[in-house]
């Protein structure tokens, strides 16, 4: 009975070593480099395991954001103030 005590004892030893090996490996190929993604603002992707930089808008459009906001409120509310001056329902 002796042998297989010891079989089933470096078997569990294995398996200890096995799931700690898989959890440090976990750690430092997605969770720390995640971790310092997040800290700088940046998204993290888990299928490539690389931190991307989000675009804004405005580098894609060429507006900014002031300048469109403002164009676009000033065009909204001009045909309204002119049609109730004028007496139109």
């Amino acid at each position: 009975m002796p042998s297989n005590f010891n079989k089933f004892k470096y078997a569990f030893l294995g398996t200890v070593l096995l799931i700690a090996t898989a959890l440090a490996a976990y750690q430092f190929l997605y969770a720390v480099p995640q971790k310092k993604c997040d800290a700088a603002g940046d998204w993290w992707s888990f299928r490539y395991r690389h931190c991307f930089i989000p675009t804004p808008i405005v580098d894609i459009t060429g507006r900014h954001k002031a300048t469109a906001g403002a164009t676009v409120s000033a065009a909204a509310t001009a045909p309204v103030a002119s049609a109730s001056a004028a007496g139109h329902p």
